[in-house]
């Protein structure tokens, strides 16, 4: 989580995070245009039962018509905007490869770092679910 919050303050790009790991949303800048929602999976019981940990995200546009609102009543309501609303969402998985799956609301594809190149791979483009016909086989 500290991670996370760290890389998008330094980004200058975030507006507001939203983690699980915070009681309250943190505003990190008046003119980051995006607000991230996050929840670093860190499974502490998941670790103990070999079920990879990871990190779930979703990113919305700042609502720049809150910016005259008190900081902690702008981070909170731009951090409760409607799913239909994100920009893009995904997950990134931690185990013997990190994963990584994003959407832009057109399709998800999967990344594979390359630890030799510390570059993300695409490995798993235009991911889908199943049509329904194949389960009742």
């Amino acid at each position: 989580n500290e991670i996370i919050l760290s890389s998008l303050q330094s980004s200058g790009k975030v507006a507001v995070v939203a983690s699980e790991e915070n009681d309250l949303p943190v505003w990190m800048c008046d003119d980051g245009p995006y607000v991230v929602v996050t929840d670093p999976l860190d499974g502490s019981r998941n670790i103990e039962v070999s079920i990879p940990t990871g990190t779930i995200f979703g990113i919305y546009d700042r609502l720049v018509e809150l910016d005259q609102l008190p900081v902690e009543e702008k981070a909170q309501l731009n951090s409760l905007q409607s799913g239909s609303r994100l920009v893009a969402a995904g997950y990134v998985l931690y185990s013997s490869a990190t994963i990584f799956c994003i959407s832009f609301g057109a399709g998800t594809h999967g990344f594979t770092l390359d630890r030799s190149t510390g570059e993300f791979v695409l490995t798993h483009p235009s991911m889908q679910i199943p049509p329904r016909d194949i389960f009742s086989e």
